[in-house]
């Protein structure tokens, strides 16, 4: 599983230049690596236990006389497979082989694709060490090498300025939240000692000197780490930023990948979390909260359907994170696996539906829902796929929500409002692209909006699939059972019926604005898509008056002081040096003579009985 990945990326840096032998060959190392991680799931089927290998990769003598884990510095390469990790890597796995299906088509007019090929290959790389490390500096690692690759996929198109300048934000949002999982893992060991999490968590309480704020602490720091890379909500602009100036395949990967690989990164770090205390754990469930339902408003003003889609989908990952932290806030809850299953089973319709849209606007020829129009008629493929997303992002949070939320509580209030906003914000999509006027013509003449390629259609519907069949795998216990190896009781069916109503009556309300008056709801979209930039503004308005423009003119203040009093110092010495120049020529047997007197006078007046 390692190492098929890692040959196809050393293969294509190294002797491929072709489009399909590159191609081919990052679809050699997914679909090896696919089969290694069946191979792997067949073994671990029957066990409870996972499978784990360890290896030394870096000792040092630290040359202390402190405590003793701290006497040496090690770092081991740990892999651990589970059901989980197999299952995870393979929809992961699933994703990468439906891209690159469609890319392979769709996308053969991309430049330089060796070397986008080989950096998909160096993130499923990245991806799989990740989830396979419980020692943290080989997670970091791992981590950052997949981050690494994702800024270069989404900064792909090299020649083009507007690329450029979106993916500085693809460059830093992620590396500044990557910090803080390094901060975080740093904190633990400075006073653990330890990176393995199997010796990690039973240490937490046990080791003289811990406090509950260092792991506090220490669990806001992993949080906002790995928070960062799932591009929840405020953290999502390195997604959306680049959605439109991104290659369609590098968008669509990173959609799908990273919420897998962040979700199932924090259900391996919540035994951390549960050690700090409970105001952490329910202030972390209201932030996922949070991020959900604005997630979801967002999506619903955003007047790009590649960015809409994407918000949705941050809202999707967050209120399932949410339901996993929920799921250890105490000892007898046993759903915390539901949320990871149900942003696995969102996962293969994001990747679709960033393929659909990327279709429709390329067609179109502009990124206004506004302008877009009559695709169902035009380019039916593509639509299909974004009414199939649309109803796997609704229907797959059936399952989580019935097992792990009571819809009488505040939190099953907020997780149902977003879930709601959700399945609006995707369906508004597949409504606006679809239906009503095509007001964009393409030179003059709309027969010429056509469906991508025939042979690059049919990977969204794979996806689709996909992802429908894991949402219906997450309503059965026994999947979840799998999953974790936990017992877990099945909801009643008026609990799935309500749960599936919401999201039903969040698909069926999209139809009312678009339906009735597409172009009023749109321009109300547009005006309600103002006012995010102008708190934005306003509050940069009053950070720069406030905060950055005392700061510069204090620099600058600075900077002219700083000259201004060197030039003070050297023209006083050069002063006293012409001074003391000319008094030496003066004269110099009076000056003697006169500072001998002196000198006479003082020692008669302090001589005894002179003052006396």
């Amino acid at each position: 599983m390692v190492m098929a990945p890692l040959a196809a990326f050393v293969i294509a840096i190294s002797s491929v230049r072709t489009r399909r032998g590159s191609v081919n060959t990052a679809m050699l190392g997914a679909l090896v690596t696919l089969a290694a991680t069946l191979l792997v799931g067949w073994g671990l089927a029957k066990r409870t236990t996972g499978f784990s290998a360890s290896y030394v990769y870096l000792t040092a003598n630290v040359g202390l006389s402190g405590p003793t884990v701290f006497q040496n510095f090690e770092i081991d390469i740990v892999l651990h497979a589970d059901h989980l990790t197999v299952v995870a890597l393979a929809v992961i796995e699933l994703c990468v082989i439906g891209v690159l299906g469609w890319h392979r088509i769709a996308g053969r007019n991309e430049p330089g694709p060796a070397r986008f090929q080989a950096l998909i290959s160096a993130l499923l790389f990245g991806c799989v060490g990740a989830l396979l490390s419980t020692d943290l500096a080989e997670l970091f690692m791992f981590w950052a090498l997949a981050g690494g690759a994702t800024y270069l996929m989404l900064a792909h198109r090299w020649g083009d300025e507007a690329a450029a300048r979106s993916g500085r934000i693809a460059l830093a949002l992620p590396f500044l939240t990557d910090l803080f999982l390094l901060c975080g893992i740093a904190v633990l060991y400075s006073r653990y000692g330890q990176q393995n999490l199997s010796l990690l968590v039973p240490a937490l309480h046990t080791t003289a000197g811990w406090t509950v704020r260092q792991i506090v602490v220490a669990s806001v720091l992993l949080f906002v780490g790995v928070a960062g890379r799932m591009a929840l909500w405020p953290v999502h602009s390195w997604l959306t930023g680049t959605a439109t100036t991104a290659p369609p395949a590098a968008s669509a990967i990173a959609a799908a990948v990273w919420p897998v690989v962040g979700v199932t990164v924090m259900y391996r770090l919540l035994p951390i979390f549960v050690s700090s205390n409970a105001d952490t754990m329910r202030w972390l469930v209201i932030a996922c909260g949070i991020s959900g339902v604005l997630a979801g408003l967002y999506s619903l003003v955003s007047m790009e359907p590649r960015k809409a889609l994407i918000l949705a989908g941050a809202g999707v990952t967050a209120v399932g994170t949410a339901i996993t932290i929920h799921g250890f806030q105490y000892r007898g809850f046993t759903f915390a696996v539901a949320g990871l299953a149900w942003v696995y089973a969102a996962a293969p319709a994001r990747a679709a539906g960033a393929l659909a849209a990327s279709n429709i606007v390329n067609a179109m020829r502009t990124e206004e829902m506004r302008e877009m129009g009559d695709a169902w008629m035009r380019m039916r493929s593509s639509a299909a796929v974004l009414l199939g997303v649309a109803i796997a992002l609704a229907v797959s949070a059936v399952g989580a929500l019935a097992i792990g939320v009571d819809s009488r509580s505040r939190f099953g209030i907020t997780l149902g409002e977003a879930v709601f906003v959700i399945a609006l914000a995707a369906m508004r999509v597949f409504l606006v692209t679809s239906s009503g006027p095509l007001r964009r013509r393409r030179a003059f003449d709309p027969d010429r909006v056509r469906d991508a390629p025939r042979q690059s259609l049919g990977w969204p519907y794979w996806l689709v699939l996909g992802s429908l069949v894991l949402s219906a795998a997450s309503l059965v216990p026994a999947w979840l059972t799998f999953l974790d190896n936990g017992k877990h009781a099945t909801a009643t069916a008026a609990t799935y019926a309500l749960w599936l109503a919401i999201a039903v009556v969040g698909l069926a309300a999209a139809a009312l604005p678009v339906g009735r008056y597409k172009d009023g709801s749109l321009r109300a979209s547009s005006w309600l898509a103002l006012l995010p930039d102008r708190l934005e503004s306003a509050g940069q308005n009053v950070l720069g008056r406030y905060v950055v423009n005392p700061a510069v003119r204090i620099v600058e203040g600075t900077e002219r002081l700083v000259p201004a009093a060197d030039t003070a110092v050297g023209r006083i010495s050069h002063l006293s040096g012409r001074y003391t120049v000319a008094a030496l020529h003066a004269g110099d047997v009076g000056v003697l003579v006169v500072m001998a007197v002196l000198l006479s006078l003082l020692v008669a007046l302090l001589s005894p009985g002179v003052l006396r």
